[in-house]
């Protein structure tokens, strides 16, 4: 819904003026009691912030609350579809509410405070900085962007309100917030947590990024056995999970849950977080931590270079064996590290880990029965168990990834594209599902939590996204966010964790099942619309990365703190202008834009080509650069449709 300019103020018990159609000024009355503001009970978002910290304080409005924080302070409307306003207060003061349930009161202890009006869910960030996507279908787009952020991404910190008192608070961020499952999950859930907030680009939201690794890798150093593995869960009273096993369905088989996923994970994050910041000082003193989780990946690794890592994100197949999807998410995690040593100039190190990186994607390029590869079938298998059996119900990340990293040979790379054309039906049912066999699964390959795949959860989508960004194919990515965003727009931006989707097998009348208003798909939209369609990107060797796979012409401002820039597409050009107060450099790879004059070759998914590298440009503050492009009229976009060869 279109922002209106509202007529009058939130009440309060101070003095108004206006300052703009969106903005007041309110100056306190005087005395020691500052100034009050009231409104009806709704989600309220505090900030508390020092020099070095920004934490958040949400509070969904729902019951009697008292918090305190200070800077700045967020009362949104109950509904996210409502005409009112969600109003931003600034101050410099302490910031307190009190919510009985009904209605809630700020109290501002300071001379004044500046109010500015918002969308019922701002078009904003919690930082205040505010974005537009002036693209074909992007008031939509922003719209799910905005609802999901506020009324699911934000609301999972609880850090300093429901965890305050835990013992293991730092980085305490939740999945769900309408189930039993109350734990903080490092193993699976903090990757695309992470990916969601490093999208956003919000000082705050990197904040609590930090806090997060952080807490990952102590976990992993504080492992009791000293294997450094990163839990499956840590719950409120500090129990940690590390080790995790289930049965199958038929109780014939039994895996441990995710050995190897979170160490996997956790590179890459550790990559995003230093690409967004270059905090050097960080990364020198979390290096060896980094190199402890990966050494959990290692002592996984056979002397063939295949990788015994039992189930990866799917805690309802029992995968005991070595997977194809994990061999290759490791492999690329290692490459990432190493570019991490390379920064600090632990050139011993990077080796190591490229020689390991290459020992796994030899393994997973090499044909059954020693490798991934069926030679039939012309795909790579899910897993083979250890007793040498083959489990293939055609896995979509199984093949993708391979290609998508470069592990695969040109044959095979081709084999891959053909099947996903073939499949396509199956596997954007909704984006996405991880196999177009669902049905086949058998029991002794179903867990015993029940008979059903996370088919389409959103951590598939992430990376089936990052493949169609690397076939550069911006009509695909532009169909799966207006999927996911009309799905949200259905249920006021509330989704669950997308099991079976009343597929095979609970045919129940229910698109999703297991737990509800979970995280999964609002922090996986962000980062698919931010990173792969819009095309903002960290870098190691730039500011930014500027990689639109944007269909139509139309202009995109976005205000965040990693971001401050703003771009236009045109039928015959691209312009980027730095919004930021500071000099940038800007790697500009406009490729999927028909821009002949920037390298097109295969894409890694950290956005680095393998031969040779994007234009760089470097901008002054408010400067901006024009490059011109072929007149594609509106096809702008699905220019690459076709993707590397």
């Amino acid at each position: 819904m279109p922002l209106i300019a509202p007529e009058r103020v939130l009440p309060n018990d101070g003095t108004s003026t206006r300052v703009d159609e969106r903005t007041w000024s309110v100056t306190a009355g005087g005395g020691d009691a500052g100034i009050r503001f009231g409104a009806p009970a709704g989600p309220t978002v505090l900030l508390a912030a020092d020099t070095s910290e920004r934490h958040l304080l949400p509070d969904d409005g729902s019951a009697s609350v008292d918090l305190a924080g200070n800077g700045a302070c967020w009362l949104l409307p109950q509904a996210s579809g409502t005409s009112e306003h969600a109003w931003r207060i600034d101050a410099d003061g302490v910031i307190e509410l009190h919510s009985d349930g009904e209605r809630r009161t700020v109290t501002v202890h300071a001379s004044s405070a500046t109010v500015v009006a918002h969308r019922a869910r701002p078009h904003a960030d919690v930082d205040g900085a505010e974005f537009a996507i002036g693209l074909p279908g992007g008031d939509a787009l922003a719209d799910a962007l905005a609802g999901f952020y506020w009324g699911t991404m934000l609301p999972c910190v609880v850090e300093r309100t429901t965890a305050a008192g835990y013992p293991d608070r730092d980085g305490y961020v939740i999945s769900t917030l309408a189930d039993k499952y109350v734990g903080t999950y490092p193993d699976v859930d903090h990757e695309f947590q992470v990916k969601g907030r490093i999208a956003w680009g919000s000082r705050t939201d990197q904040d609590v990024v930090r806090r997060m690794l952080d807490l990952q890798l102590r976990l992993m150093r504080e492992d009791p056995q000293q294997l450094w593995r990163d839990p499956c869960a840590v719950q409120p009273d500090g129990d940690r999970e590390y080790h995790v096993r289930r049965n199958s369905l038929d109780g014939s088989q039994n895996a441990v849950m995710f050995l190897v996923t979170g160490n996997v994970e956790i590179l890459e994050s550790a990559w995003l977080y230093y690409a967004r910041t270059k905090d050097t000082a960080w990364l020198q003193e979390r290096i060896e931590d980094l190199e402890g989780a990966a050494s959990c990946v290692v002592d996984c690794m056979d002397r063939r270079g295949r990788l015994w890592s039992d189930v990866y994100y799917e805690d309802q197949v029992i995968k005991d064996g070595r997977e194809t999807m994990a061999a290759s998410l490791a492999a690329n995690s290692f490459e990432l590290l190493a570019a991490l040593e390379d920064v600090l100039g632990r050139e011993g190190q990077a080796a190591s880990f490229r020689d390991a990186a290459g020992r796994l994607a030899a393994a997973v390029r090499e044909p059954l029965p020693v490798g991934h590869w069926d030679e039939a079938a012309h795909r790579f298998v899910d897993w083979v168990d250890r007793s040498g059996n083959v489990h293939d119900h055609v896995h979509l990340l199984a093949n993708v990834l391979p290609a998508l990293f470069g592990q695969s040979d040109r044959a095979q790379t081709a084999h891959v594209l053909a099947l996903v054309e073939r499949e396509l039906d199956e596997f954007q049912r909704f984006p996405t599902f991880l196999a177009a066999r669902i049905q086949d699964y058998t029991d002794d390959e179903i867990g015993d939590g029940g008979p059903y795949d996370l088919c389409a959860a959103g951590r598939y989508w992430c990376w089936d996204a990052a493949f169609w960004s690397w076939r550069r194919n911006g009509a695909m990515l532009r169909q799966q966010l207006q999927t996911v965003a009309a799905q949200g727009a259905a249920d006021d931006y509330v989704m669950g964790e997308r099991y079976d989707m009343n597929h095979v097998y609970y045919v129940d009348g229910s698109d999703w099942h297991g737990a509800a208003h979970y995280y999964e798909y609002p922090c996986v939209y962000a980062w698919v619309l931010f990173t792969e369609y819009l095309g903002v990107r960290s870098s190691l060797t730039a500011d930014l990365l500027i990689a639109p796979r944007v269909v139509g012409c139309g202009t995109v401002t976005l205000g965040q703190r990693a971001y401050e820039l703003t771009y236009r597409v045109e039928q015959a050009a691209f312009e980027l202008t730095n919004d930021a107060a500071r000099t940038r450099s800007f790697e500009l790879d406009l490729s999927a834009l028909g821009d002949t004059g920037t390298p097109v070759a295969g894409t890694p998914h950290d956005g680095t080509p393998q031969e040779g590298r994007p234009r760089t440009v470097v901008l002054a503050p408010g400067e901006s650069v024009r490059v011109p492009l072929p007149d594609t009229a509106d096809t702008a976009g699905a220019a690459g449709a076709e993707g590397p060869a």
